[in-house]
């Protein structure tokens, strides 16, 4: 039974139907390809424009928007639309009623007003076009084609244009700047005349997409780039640490926020030093230093991870990280030789818990050192540190920042904390902000200092990043254990033991750099600058070899971040002695190694080698540093000043905490001398005490710590003088 247009039932006989299908070589093929499942794969605007061109077509066909009188609405059929009229005729009747429909649209009328829409109406060529299409094609004639439109295949262009191209691309491996695909077309054509092939006319399209395939394979910018010319040679697995300590990864990276300087009114840039154990991804240590960090910020990172910290949250006040010295006593195992022994009870490092009280960071003596081929840490002091320590260096293979993929991790990971600062410019120059580091505008936010910046970093560090759970952590026998990076410290501390490093007030000066000097009768001399002590008295007339084979040379501890100091070891004590610059009390500005370096240019250049002479030298480079510490610096040397303020305030700060520790522990004594710390007696350069050039919390641990030693050496001398009493009078 076959129902028509016009919705008449007519009984066909079988052997009467025609042919339904064509035959093409002998095979029997569909007068219309299957709608689905291409119709499936048009967007929903896209079905709803052809449905409403089906309406359209079938209503000027059968009079009936549904094609069948069964299925006629109000008013169907319709005069206009009467099958014995024209085909041309229809198809107009249909264009005008569109029109009107249209304009009786006044939602659509309103978004034609704000030229959202262009005021088109199907003309009658175009629906007889809907109309021959259907008749051609079917429903999917009627499909919009531009939502169907294939692209032309690769296939379609030459191989020697998809061969230079790859080979253009695969130029872009980080080291050369990205381009626009209209510089890359005119760079294979230009390749293509030079080596005389002849590319013809390619596709246009087809060339885009294929040059816009490898484009999105290599990545955006440079860094995408270096990162996919380095797939086929990195490796796909690390070298797995099952210990605290076995690896320990470090780097540095520009901190991208924007610190301020108070001393020079303007914003600058530091960098982030971090230690990060691999076996349990705990941050060992963290240090905010200026941009370009050189061998002993790398230096005095590790004695931060040889040093155990902890955290106070008091309250709504969170302190920094403290050293927490050294310990009071020392209990050995020895493989439980006594069934009685009782090992004391260690507390735990895992964050588990209310965010009040202590929270600790852990110290270990490393393995190895894992780090890339930056010449902070292939210089020779950081070189020599790790021998002396008995430390592996694992260098990277260059260019290859996956060989260090841990440490790379954590500087994304750093985001979270960076981005809740003041100051954060972005990552990129294009995600930075207008007004940023600049405080004057009404946006402009107030930025922080770097010891500010290292302070809250390090409380990111301690309250959150070591209480979150890590999803790569896992451990054996729980791999859907979810842990915290303490809390996998500590299960392997179960295992492994105790790890901590033997502590000593005078470590700080292991990690620094070592310079030999000959002591004559006015002290000793280091790039012009005199030092001298009393303590050098019996040292003035050394005879060679005395500490060095060759000469009569002694060994002085050296910080470049703060060069009107050195430090002497006694041979005899092993006390370490703070030996002073001559002139440092009439210094005004902090002195660094770059910067002393800065000064004797600048008086070399006024009157040659001869305008450093003994005599002369520090006078000149005193004078320097007073005019330059009294008036505005030149902008070029701005950012020196803020980086040398920056280290000289560092340098303070860690050897003032090392005589901290010193004196908490002689205090623990019942009676000591200052020679029995094996640390100098900290004393206090003139004004120091009124005119700091650290900060007020500093300037106050300075105090104290000044009165406690003299108060402790008062207390040795008197015990001194009543011991000889009672020895001479028992004589």
């Amino acid at each position: 039974m076959l129902v028509s247009a016009s919705g008449a039932v007519v009984p066909v006989a079988f052997h009467e139907l025609g042919n339904v299908q064509e035959f093409v070589t002998g095979r029997a093929h569909s007068v219309h390809e299957a709608l689905l499942p291409r119709w499936d794969g048009l967007s929903e605007t896209t079905q709803r424009v052809a449905l409403d061109r089906l309406e359209v077509v079938l209503e000027v066909l059968t009079g009936h928007r549904y094609g069948f009188p069964a299925l006629a609405v109000a008013g169907e059929p319709r005069a206009i639309f009467d099958p014995r009229r024209s085909l041309t005729a229809r198809c107009r009747s249909m264009s005008q009623q569109l029109q009107i429909e249209q304009r009786a649209d006044r939602a659509r009328g309103r978004r034609v007003a704000a030229m959202e829409l262009l005021d088109r109406t199907p003309s009658s060529g175009t629906v007889l076009g809907w109309v021959r299409a259907y008749e051609t094609s079917g429903v999917w004639g009627l499909v919009d084609k531009r939502a169907t439109r294939d692209s032309a295949g690769f296939e379609a262009l030459s191989r020697d244009f998809i061969r230079l191209a790859r080979a253009e691309f695969a130029r872009f491996d980080g080291d050369i700047s990205e381009v626009s695909l209209e510089e890359v077309h005119r760079r294979i054509q230009v390749e293509a005349k030079v080596a005389g092939i002849d590319l013809g006319q390619q596709p246009d399209r087809a060339a885009r997409q294929f040059l816009s395939s490898l484009k999105k394979e290599i990545g955006r910018g440079t860094r995408a780039h270096r990162t996919r010319s380095m797939r086929d040679t990195a490796g796909y697995e690390h070298f797995t640490a099952t210990r605290p300590g076995q690896v320990v990864a470090i780097d540095a990276t520009r901190a991208d926020v924007l610190v301020w300087d108070d001393l020079h009114e303007r914003s600058f840039s530091v960098e982030v030093l971090t230690a990060i154990d691999v076996a349990t991804r705990v941050v060992l240590a963290l240090r905010v230093v200026p941009k370009s960090a050189n061998a002993v910020d790398a230096s005095l990172l590790l004695y931060d991870v040889m040093r155990p910290f902890e955290v106070v949250v008091d309250g709504t006040t969170v302190s920094d990280w403290r050293w927490a010295g050294m310990p009071e006593s020392v209990w050995f195992d020895c493989d439980h030789a006594r069934a009685d022994a009782v090992e004391p009870e260690v507390a735990s490092l895992s964050a588990a818990g209310p965010l009040q009280g202590t929270h600790r960071v852990p110290s270990l003596l490393p393995d190895a050192i894992r780090c890339d081929h930056g010449s902070i840490f292939v210089s020779g002091h950081f070189r020599a540190l790790l021998t002396d320590l008995g430390i592996d260096l694992l260098l990277s293979r260059g260019t290859r920042p996956t060989d260090n993929a841990h440490i790379e991790r954590w500087h994304e990971t750093l985001q979270a904390a960076v981005q809740q600062i003041a100051g954060y410019k972005g990552r990129n120059p294009y995600q930075r902000g207008r007004v940023v580091g600049r405080t004057g505008t009404d946006r402009g936010a107030e930025l922080i200092s770097a010891a500010d910046l290292e302070r809250q970093l390090r409380m990111w560090v301690a309250l959150e990043y070591h209480r979150n759970w890590h999803e790569g952590l896992t451990m054996a026998g729980a791999p859907q254990a979810r842990l915290t990076p303490l809390e996998l410290f500590d299960a392997y501390l179960s295992l492994t033991g105790r790890i901590d490093v033997p502590q000593r007030a005078d470590l700080i000066y292991q990690f620094l750099p070592i310079k030999y000097g000959t002591i004559q009768h006015d002290g000793v001399e280091f790039n012009n600058l005199t030092y001298d002590d009393p303590v050098l008295d019996a040292f003035r007339d050394l005879r060679i070899g005395a500490f060095r084979a060759k000469d009569r040379a002694a060994p002085f501890f050296h910080d470049p971040r703060d060069v009107t100091r050195v430090w002497f070891r006694h041979p005899e004590t092993g006390v370490v002695h703070t030996i002073s610059w001559r002139g440092a009390w009439r210094n005004q500005a902090p002195l660094t190694a770059n910067l002393l370096h800065e000064m004797r240019e600048k008086v070399r250049a006024r009157g040659g080698n001869t305008a450093l002479g003994k005599r002369t030298a520090q006078e000149q480079i005193l004078r320097e540093l007073t005019e330059l510490a009294r008036v505005s610096p030149p902008k070029a040397d701005q950012a020196l000043w803020s980086a040398a303020r920056l280290q000289h305030d560092a340098s303070r700060r860690d050897h003032f905490e090392a005589q901290l520790v010193a004196y908490q522990h002689e205090r623990q004594r019942p009676r000591a001398t200052d020679n029995d710390s094996g640390h100098d007696v900290p004393t206090l350069p003139p004004g120091e005490a009124s005119t700091p050039r650290v900060g007020r919390t500093e300037a106050t641990e300075v105090a104290s710590i000044a009165e406690a030693w003299a108060r402790l050496r008062v207390e040795a001398e008197s015990g001194a003088a009543d011991e000889r009493g009672e020895t001479a009078q028992g004589r």
